[in-house]
C-alpha cells in the first residue's frame, strides 16, 4: 500500500512540476502594477512592447517566423525519499534523471497566430537508481547506444520517438493544443512488442504512451502567458484545482515580470515564478481506509528568460519540492509514512 502511495506521489508531483512551468490555471488575475521604464526595443516583434504614462508594458505572446529552426536541451530531474514501514522504517531514496534533446521548426504561422512546429527528438539519455542504507541499484539509458538496457519495456515510448518527425499546434499564448502525426511512432511501438496486441491493448499504449505524454513533455518548454497586457515589475496569477493522493489540492502560481533587456537587437523577458499549494483537505475516507495529512511543506521556484524577438523561450530553471507526513489507518491499525520529492528542470535554448 505504501509503496502505491509513493509512486502516486511522485507522479503526481511531476504534475505539480509542469504545472509551475507552463503555468496552466483556471484565473488569470494582474496584481501589484508597479511599472517602470524599461529603454528602447529591438525591431523584431516590437510591436509588442509599448510605453504609455504608467510606463512600459508588454504584449506575452509567441510570435516566431516562419523557418526558424530552435535547438532545446531539456533536463528533467526528480528525486524522492520514503521512510514508511514498506521500506523497513529506513530511508529509501530513488532518482531519474533524463536529458532530452530535439529540434523544432517552425512550419506554418496562420492569421490567427496559431503556431505549428515540426519536431523531432534527436537523443535521449536517462540516469536511474534505488537507494537505502546498504545498497543500490541503477540504471542507464542512451538512444544512441543500443544495448540490453535498450530492449527493457521501461524504455519502449523513448526508442519509437527516436528521430521521427511529428508536429504540435501552439497557440500565441504558449499552450499546446494538438500533437499529431504520431502514426509512426505508434508502429515503433507495436513492432517493438511484436505486434501481438489487440485493438484495445493498442489503444491503451497510445492513451500511455503516446500524444498526452508528449505534450505533457514539450509543454514544459513553452510558458503560457496571460491575455492582457502586462507592465514591467507587475505580477500575475493563476490557480487550479486538482489532487495530490487523494488529497484535493488548490495549487496558486504567481509569476512578476522582473525585466525587459535588450541584447544583440533582441528582446529578452526575465520572469520570476512561484508555486504554492494549499490543501482543500486534509483528512479523507476511502472505503475502510482512512488518509491524514499530520504535516506538509510544498513550494517551488522559477527563472524564465523568454525571447520576445524570436518568440520562444531561452532558458527555463524551476524547483519544486514537497515534504509530506501522512497517517493511514485500517481495522484500528495505523502506519506512518514520510515522503519527499524534489523536481528540477532546465530548459536551454541550444541554437541562439
Amino acid at each position: 500500500m505504501s509503496k502505491k502511495i509513493s509512486i502516486t506521489l511522485i507522479a503526481v508531483i511531476i504534475g505539480v512540476f509542469v504545472a509551475l512551468m507552463q503555468g496552466c490555471g483556471k484565473k488569470d488575475e494582474p496584481v501589484n502594477d508597479k511599472s517602470k521604464d524599461s529603454g528602447s526595443t529591438g525591431n523584431v516583434n516590437a510591436d509588442l512592447v509599448k510605453k504609455d504614462d504608467k510606463g512600459t508594458k508588454v504584449t506575452l505572446a509567441l510570435k516566431p517566423k516562419k523557418g526558424d529552426i530552435l535547438k532545446y536541451k531539456m533536463n528533467a530531474k526528480t528525486t524522492s525519499k520514503e521512510k514508511s514501514p514498506m521500506t523497513g522504517d529506513k530511508e529509501m531514496s530513488s532518482s531519474q534523471d533524463i536529458n532530452y534533446y530535439y529540434t523544432e521548426e517552425v512550419n506554418d504561422v496562420n492569421s490567427s497566430g496559431i503556431i505549428t512546429y515540426k519536431i523531432k527528438f534527436d537523443s535521449i539519455n536517462v540516469l536511474s537508481s534505488v537507494s537505502t542504507s546498504d545498497s543500490s541499484v541503477s540504471m542507464i539509458y542512451n538512444s544512441n547506444i543500443k544495448d540490453s538496457v535498450y530492449a527493457k519495456p521501461d524504455f519502449i515510448q523513448y526508442n519509437s520517438i527516436m528521430n521521427e518527425e511529428f508536429y504540435a499546434r501552439v497557440s500565441p499564448n504558449g499552450e499546446i493544443t494538438e500533437t499529431y502525426g504520431l502514426e509512426k511512432v505508434y508502429e515503433n511501438m507495436f513492432k517493438s512488442l511484436g505486434d501481438t496486441l489487440s485493438a484495445d491493448q493498442k489503444e491503451s499504449l497510445k492513451e500511455s504512451f503516446g500524444k498526452d505524454a508528449i505534450k505533457a513533455v514539450l509543454q514544459q518548454q513553452f510558458q503560457m502567458f496571460p491575455e492582457k497586457e502586462v507592465y514591467q515589475d507587475s505580477s500575475w496569477t493563476r490557480s487550479y484545482e486538482t489532487q495530490i493522493l487523494i488529497f484535493p489540492v488548490r495549487n496558486i502560481l504567481s509569476y512578476r515580470l522582473k525585466d525587459i533587456k535588450e541584447e544583440n537587437k533582441q528582446t529578452l523577458l526575465i520572469i520570476d515564478a512561484d508555486l504554492s499549494v494549499d490543501f482543500i483537505q486534509k483528512e479523507l475516507k476511502e472505503k475502510q481506509m482512512s488518509y491524514k495529512v499530520e504535516d506538509v511543506k510544498t513550494g517551488g521556484k522559477g527563472n524564465i528568460v523568454f525571447n520576445l524577438s524570436k518568440g520562444c523561450t531561452a532558458l527555463k530553471e524551476t524547483t519544486t519540492s514537497i515534504d509530506l507526513g501522512m497517517k493511514i489507518s485500517a481495522g484500528g491499525q495505523s502506519v506512518k509514512t514520510t515522503q519527499n520529492v524534489l523536481t528540477e528542470l532546465k530548459v536551454e535554448l541550444l541554437s541562439k
